[in-house]
């Protein structure tokens, strides 16, 4: 069972172990996250916020590099790789990716202003906008007709209008979307975000840790209210009963020790088992469906409390890093490669370096020992060296050294010459 409760004011009546009698005023007030914004749920949400902030820190651990198309070969020196390491004097390389995807994740886009200094061709700082602040011109549309991206690419959009009020052009900008765009939207730039669907379950988990927090503070007090039957005292009679009782001995001129009155009275516990809420079960499902929604695996983050080994968590993260982040990483470099003008390089990042991707490294040699084994196992059979290479999945152009076997055998034959050699010179001399 889920508790609610509406934008007002409860009175609790409290007594103390001294005999103080008083009334507590518990307000409910913005406590709810209805209106707030995605960004400023993302932030502030018990379960959203760690788990979105494991996401985007373990994708800012991506290493970029540039390769040539033609040779293969890592190009070691690039501005854009400089640019990527330093992206403004507010940011390092991890805090500008890290708060990318958060914001991505978060808001369903990221946006970069790559901002040039007057005189450059290219930029020389990275800055993330807040698409929130992002005001296009009235009646903008992108047309599927255009014969190219000029026209668009000139066209201004305002930002922060009542802040910084920038005009950038889009040429400018460089868009990421965590969801499709181009779908039932005015222009191509807008996209819908996943928090989007997840709002009522965020609001739900938010206010269900609230509600337990109400409950706990109204435990062990009492609520008082009068009813339509009998009659209040007067003044002076009440004072009368109140010395006859002595209800304030002991304490000072403001205190009673009770309540005396004519006037009928309804009392009630306000003490209630947490257990029969269900409040905590109702979290544990929510929180689920928030780490499902960032394809979080159990193994991974979970709030079930249950145990998992390392070598399940070991494959969960790598087949996480695999599946998650390095498509992720690979739409993220695509979008950076609009900045390359050399035709033959191409900028691609991945998580080799990370400690729990050795394990990937060690299977990969395993299964290279493997296909190795097979090879000579095909080549001592004697199967041609281009049919054994093939079947085995290596290129059939490498030259191999002759087997073991072949060595073997060549040297028999070697032996065998020249042991017939030596018998014919022998018989030529004794015939002379």
């Amino acid at each position: 069972m889920r508790l609610s409760f509406p934008n007002t004011l409860f009175p609790f009546f409290n007594r103390n172990k001294s005999g103080d009698s008083f009334y507590d005023i518990n307000s409910s007030t913005n406590w709810t996250l209805e209106n707030f914004s995605n960004i400023e749920i993302a932030q502030n949400h018990p379960i959203l916020t760690p788990a979105l902030l494991f996401v985007s820190k373990l994708f800012s651990q991506a290493n970029f590099y540039i390769i040539d198309k033609n040779t293969g070969e890592k190009v070691k020196k690039h501005w854009l790789l400089d640019l990527i390491n330093q992206p403004n004097h507010y940011q390092t390389q991890n805090d500008f990716f890290e708060s990318l995807q958060f914001g991505q994740i978060a808001q369903g886009q990221a946006v970069i202003y790559t901002k040039k200094t007057l005189g450059l061709d290219r930029p020389n700082t990275f800055y993330l906008l807040n698409p929130d602040l992002i005001k296009y011109p009235e009646g903008f549309k992108t047309k599927m007709y255009r014969a190219s991206s000029d026209a668009i690419n000139k066209v201004k959009i305002i930002y922060d209008e009542h802040g910084e009020n920038l005009s950038i052009k889009i040429g400018d900008l460089l868009y990421l979307y965590d969801t499709p765009n181009c779908l039932g939207t005015d222009h191509f730039f807008n996209n819908g975000s996943r928090i989007d669907g997840l709002r009522q379950t965020l609001i739900n988990t938010k206010d269900s840790l609230l509600a337990k927090n109400i409950i706990l503070k109204t435990n062990g007090k009492e609520l008082i209210t009068g009813t339509d039957k009998g009659f209040p005292l007067g003044v002076d009679e009440k004072e009368k009963i109140e010395s006859l009782y002595q209800n304030n001995y002991g304490l000072g001129n403001t205190r009673k020790r009770g309540i005396i009155t004519k006037a009928g009275l309804n009392w009630q516990s306000l003490h209630i088992a947490l257990r029969d809420l269900g409040l905590d079960e109702s979290v544990k499902v929510d929180g689920n469906l928030i780490y499902t929604a960032l394809h979080i695996p159990k193994d991974i983050l979970s709030l079930e409390a249950k145990k998992t080994t390392y070598n399940n968590f070991k494959e969960s993260m790598v087949s996480y890093i695999q599946n998650e982040m390095q498509s992720t990483l690979d739409a993220t470099a695509a979008v950076f490669q609009k900045l390359i003008t050399e035709e033959n390089l191409k900028i691609k990042g991945d998580y080799e370096h990370l400690p729990i991707m050795q394990f990937v490294l060690i299977e990969r040699y395993d299964g290279v020992a493997k296909r190795g084994l097979a090879l000579k196992s095909l080549r001592d059979a004697g199967l041609p060296d281009d049919v054994a290479l093939d079947l085995c999945g290596f290129d059939k152009s490498i030259k191999l050294e002759k087997t073991l076997q072949a060595q073997q055998m060549e040297a028999q034959e070697q032996q065998a010459e020249q042991a017939q050699n030596d018998n014919n010179n022998n018989n030529d001399n004794n015939n002379n």
